[in-house]
């Protein structure tokens, strides 16, 4: 007994307690306010509608303080790091199912451009069940700032690649393929 006493003396002690204390109080919280159908009490009031903006409000595409939350700043690139684009361009083509070609050649031209995780994802992958051969059309981009999706429509379906900005410069951080 005399060690529990001092044990809650300490700061661990008192972390302890008011850990207790809250999950208590939530279990509580949770209990009166469930009325045993999966819906919490303010769910009675109906859904949150947000305000509709109309065109005789000149600020209504504007934020509460005024500053224009849509825009997202750019990710911090390296000087001469190459774009987006064109690191997408690069890596599609090269991940494209090329004949001949093994699978530690095909993986060395992904590598300057993927993500150590992707790489490691494609470590057992053979280039021959690439499931397209040929890029049938220019990139399309979706995204700003540190994360932008790039699909290229492609033979039989599209290569979609996700990338990000990792020590200044972008990288492939993922790939799909969508079947048409």
């Amino acid at each position: 007994m005399r060690t529990v006493l001092r044990l809650l003396g300490t700061r661990y002690g008192i972390a302890l307690v008011l850990v207790v204390v809250v999950l208590v109080a939530v279990g509580l919280g949770r209990t009166v306010l469930d009325d045993g159908s999966g819906r919490s009490a303010n769910d009675a009031l109906g859904p949150t509608v947000a305000p509709v903006p109309t065109s005789a409000d000149p600020y209504s595409s504007l934020g509460d303080d005024g500053v224009d939350e849509s825009v997202v700043a750019a990710p911090s690139l390296s000087k001469g790091a190459a774009d987006v684009s064109a690191v997408a361009t690069r890596f599609a083509k090269a991940w494209l199912r090329k004949p001949g070609i093994s699978g530690d050649q095909w993986r060395a031209a992904l590598k300057p451009d993927a993500s150590a995780e992707l790489m490691a994802s494609l470590a057992e992958t053979d280039p021959a069940d690439v499931p397209t051969a040929t890029i049938t059309g220019p990139v399309q981009l979706q995204g700003t700032g540190a994360v932008t999706v790039a699909k290229f429509p492609a033979e039989g379906g599209a290569i979609v690649l996700e990338l990000q900005v990792a020590g200044g410069r972008w990288q492939v951080t993922s790939l799909d393929w969508e079947a048409a």
